[in-house]
């Protein structure tokens, strides 16, 4: 009883929703300054990672995180908690802000779940498996592109492996995703970690919105070398 009156007590004007989510779809939580959002989880958030954190005030509670925007700025937003990885974007709203967002997790086990939902909303997910190397020290992946919004949103599942002996900081890594050479005006890159380790992997998202359907690239620099993939198979 005591957590639900802590956690209704702070609950600020805007909407109440619930989402689900079995830690591999990025959703978007539309903020308005002046108001805090909730998201809770049922949990204690051991990990929160901000894209850009000067812009937002975030704080964790018994069971979940609050938001307080401090400047109209989209970003990237990861918590992690007992094992569970939570991925959104956070984005000014267009119409009322969300107030309070119950996160439901669905076990990964449940397969069937997870792609009745990901249908309902329309999502159209195609694997790619395109490679490129980075000099000699990085490989950089395109897994697979998340269509949404009929294609309007796409989300590119992307992933870089260490060649090297040290860890690289993911700051140090650039992605922009291009149309005939001119950078996409509305793109952000979501890394899940801070730091490419020794020998290992690290996993990351370019997300692109308001686009029109003709074919990009997506341009990936390291330390002053650059390469570039283009997508296959252009539209869906």
């Amino acid at each position: 009883m005591l957590i639900s009156i802590e956690v209704g007590a702070m609950v600020p004007p805007g909407d109440k929703r619930t989402i689900l989510t079995s830690g591999e779809k990025v959703y978007p939580i539309q903020y308005r300054l002046g108001t805090s959002t909730i998201l809770y989880f049922g949990l204690r958030p051991e990990t929160v990672i901000c894209g850009n954190k000067n812009y937002f005030n975030i704080e964790k509670i018994k069971e979940g995180i609050t938001i307080q925007p401090l400047s109209n700025f989209s970003t990237n937003l990861t918590v992690l908690a007992q094992g569970r990885r939570y991925l959104f974007f956070l984005t000014p709203a267009i119409g009322r802000p969300d107030g309070f967002v119950e996160v439901k997790w669905i076990p990964p086990g449940q397969a069937r779940s997870v792609k009745a939902l990901a249908k309902h909303d329309g999502e159209v997910t195609r694997e790619l498996g395109q490679k490129t190397k980075i000099g000699t020290a990085v490989e950089f992946s395109i897994l697979r592109e998340k269509a949404l919004d009929k294609g309007k949103r796409r989300i590119f599942e992307i992933e870089m492996k260490n060649l090297g002996g040290k860890a690289i900081p993911a700051n140090q890594f650039e992605v922009v995703a291009s149309i005939a050479g001119v950078p996409l005006a509305r793109q952000v890159v979501v890394w899940e970690g801070d730091d490419l380790k020794e020998k290992g992997k690290l996993r990351g998202r370019v997300i692109v919105s308001g686009h029109d359907g003709r074919p990009l690239s997506l341009v990936v620099g390291y330390l002053g070398k650059s390469t570039k993939l283009v997508i296959k198979g252009g539209r869906n």
